[in-house]
This record gives C-alpha cells, sequence and structure tokens, in this order.
C-alpha cells in the first residue's frame, strides 16, 4: 500500500488528515475579522502574507457544532487548486506517514461514505480520514463565496 506524509488534527473526537503539500503553515489565531451574511461555518478572514484567507470551522462544516474554543485549537492554512482556506481545528495531533486502505471501497458499496471522505488512512492506532480537500473548497453551493467576494474588494 501507498504511504505519504499527513498532517493529522482532532475535530469531534475524530482524526483527519490533510497531505503535508497541501499545508501552508499552522498557525495559532483566536481572532479573525468576521464577515456578515456568510455561512455560520465561516469564522470569517484572516490577514496571512497580505492575503485576506477565509477560515472555516471544521466541526461546524463537518457536524453541525461549533468547535469548543480552547488552547489547543489551530487553523491549519491550506492551498489548493490556486484557493487557499484555513481550517480552524480542535488540536493538532502532529506529522505522520499514513497507510492507505481499501475502506472506502466497502462503503461506497454501501452508500455510506461522505463526499468529505477522500480515503481512509490507518495508523497504528486508528483509522483516520482524509479530508477531500474538494469538500472544504467548496463555497458554491453554501452561496457564500459571492459575498465573500463583494465584501473583499
Amino acid at each position: 500500500m501507498l504511504m505519504e506524509q499527513y498532517v493529522i488534527f482532532k475535530s469531534h473526537d475524530q482524526h483527519f488528515a490533510i497531505r503535508v503539500q497541501h499545508v501552508t503553515r499552522v498557525i495559532e489565531a483566536r481572532s479573525f475579522i468576521q464577515l456578515p451574511e456568510v455561512a455560520d461555518f465561516v469564522l470569517g478572514v484572516y490577514e496571512f502574507q497580505e492575503k485576506m484567507i477565509p477560515i472555516i470551522d471544521v466541526r461546524r462544516k463537518l457536524f453541525k457544532e461549533f468547535t469548543t474554543i480552547s488552547e489547543q485549537n489551530n487553523v491549519i492554512l491550506c492551498h489548493w487548486n490556486d484557493q487557499d482556506l484555513g481550517l480552524y481545528v480542535d488540536e493538532i495531533v502532529g506529522i505522520s506517514t499514513l497507510e492507505e486502505t481499501d475502506y472506502q471501497v466497502q462503503l461506497d458499496r454501501s452508500g455510506l461514505k461522505q463526499s468529505y471522505i477522500e480515503k481512509f488512512l490507518k495508523n497504528e492506532e486508528s483509522v483516520v480520514l482524509l479530508l477531500a480537500l474538494s469538500f472544504l473548497f467548496d463555497f458554491e453551493s453554501e452561496e457564500w463565496i459571492e459575498t465573500l467576494g463583494e465584501t473583499l474588494n
């Protein structure tokens, strides 16, 4: 099986991963510039290297609950398809090499696989869900990207 490096984080007591090559930086940001009339999972924007980066609450987007504020919260700044996005997460677990599984094939057959799951990965202790960046960066279905663009211009 193929093994790659991933940034592993927790949200809603579940382990998730993003490929290292999509992560720009991890920051300890607690406050963001709030924008009116955006989806409730958008915490606002964060100024980073002369760019305004939208910050989304991963727990809110996936589980419809806001992330509990704590000292462990971090923002993972991601770059994908010429777009930047910040993921507000419960806690960073670390960077690790994980093994791919074929679990998604079984869930595809059963109809249980969700669009936010790209793959199921495995480490010694648990199964880790590789988040599909296409889902996280999909703002059109939430209809807030137009408002964001208008607000930032």
